[in-house]
């Protein structure tokens, strides 16, 4: 995640909990809040740091696999990398990012040169699974 999405999640998240905060109104004067709506966001705050985790979540090389659709060459191949990397490291997302990869190889705006590459990532997610 880059830097400026972490602060924009960071600011997100703290007007969510302000919008979650029953009774929150400016006071006319210097744009001061009050107390006890100050420990209302405090406490929403501390009730959701303490919730159980959401059950699912998207993989972050699904998000890396929307990255092939790009016909920028840099882009592509940054994508391919990391996704090779990741099913190497990672056992359990190997077999569809291979899927995920051959696939990429139908899309005709690809040069030889690309798909040559796809290839030698695959068969080097293939090599680190034994």
């Amino acid at each position: 995640m880059s830097k400026f999405a972490k602060q924009f999640a960071i600011i997100e998240r703290l007007k969510s909990l302000v919008r979650r905060t029953p009774g929150f109104r400016r006071k006319a004067e210097h744009n001061q809040i009050s107390e006890d709506v100050a420990r209302k966001i405090q406490k929403n705050s501390y009730e959701q740091s303490h919730r159980k985790e959401k059950d699912s979540f998207t993989p972050t090389y699904k998000t890396i696999a929307e990255q092939l659709q790009v016909e920028d060459d840099q882009i592509f191949r940054a994508a391919v990398f990391n996704l090779a990397n990741i099913g190497a490291n990672n056992k359990k997302y190997a077999s569809e990012i291979i899927n995920i990869l051959e696939k990429s190889l139908e899309n005709e705006v690809r040069t030889n040169e690309q798909a040559q590459y796809v290839k030698e990532r695959v068969e080097f997610i293939k090599k680190s699974k034994h």
